[in-house]
């Protein structure tokens, strides 16, 4: 059941991260931070009384710590996208943000069986082959790959994906039972930290018309549910292995963006694809 929850949750993250994608080519990128996290916090909010059975002032701080990880996640990842090559931020932000989360599990003595292990690895490789970009894969493009990477910049990689590692330990440490209080809780850090540098930047939060309005709410409701698959899959599995079968999330985006968009996949995408397909088959019978 773990898996398949881990499974959902990177099918709709990526849906979410096309709808997202999509309004942030319109508008700043906080103004759709700002109004899909809100959207997300008033669904989640809404049924938090129905789902959980308890609610906990530890499980409370479990989630803001969680959103306060996310925040710093998004804000290296988007910071580190403006001043460097995609085809390095994305791939190890988002090995990182899966290793870190199988490095604590170890650390706290899981034991991986050999399956799950080959799993893990090719989930790895596949989340680094499917991240990258098809300009930078076939040496065509605006001339983003020209960026320098300097040391500073994949630590800012790093760091976003350790934001995002963080979230995942954070809600791994909450009870099932107050399952979804604690994104709630995450929510609210995450949306209000948005608000407020917005209001700081002098910048209105609402969207014009016509600029990505619908995209931004689809994106919150998707963020939101593919959020709460992960922690209902977190309290059935081994966190480790639902990070990096969740962690697969890019796929889903490439798809979209392959048939809805018109844009075309690398080879080494296509490769990435058939390799989280074998991480998942391994996961899933070890």
């Amino acid at each position: 059941m773990a898996a398949i929850l881990a499974l959902f949750s990177a099918i709709v993250f990526g849906a979410g991260d096309f709808f997202g994608g999509s309004a942030s080519r319109r508008n700043h990128v906080l103004v759709v931070v700002a109004v899909s996290h809100v959207v997300g916090l008033l669904l989640i909010l809404a049924a938090a009384p129905w789902l959980a059975d308890e609610v906990t002032l530890k499980d409370l701080a479990y989630g803001l710590g969680a959103g306060l990880f996310g925040v710093v996640g998004i804000g290296c990842l988007y910071h580190a996208l403006g001043r460097g090559p995609m085809a390095v931020v994305a791939p190890v932000t988002a090995v990182s943000n899966a290793a870190l989360p199988v490095l604590w599990d170890i650390g706290f003595g899981e034991r991986l069986a050999v399956l799950h292990l080959a799993g893990v690895l090719l989930g790895l490789l596949a989340i680094a082959l499917v991240s990258r970009s098809a300009q930078a894969t076939d040496g065509v493009g605006d001339g983003a790959s020209s960026r320098p990477v300097t040391s500073g910049l994949l630590a800012e990689c790093l760091l976003a994906g350790a934001g995002f590692g963080g979230f995942f330990i954070c809600m791994d440490l909450t009870a099932e039972a107050t399952t979804p209080w604690p994104l709630v809780s995450a929510r609210v850090a995450s949306a209000g930290i948005a608000l407020l540098l917005l209001a700081r930047m002098r910048r209105s939060p609402v969207p014009r018309r016509g600029e990505g309005a619908l995209a931004m709410v689809v994106a919150g409701i998707l963020d939101m549910l593919a959020n709460l698959a992960v922690l209902l899959a977190v309290h059935r599995g081994m966190l480790s292995l639902v990070v990096v079968l969740s962690s697969l999330y890019p796929a889903s985006t490439v798809l979209l963006a392959r048939y809805v968009l018109g844009e075309r996949m690398s080879r080494t995408q296509v490769v990435g694809l058939v390799v989280a397909l074998v991480a998942v088959v391994g996961i899933v019978s070890g």
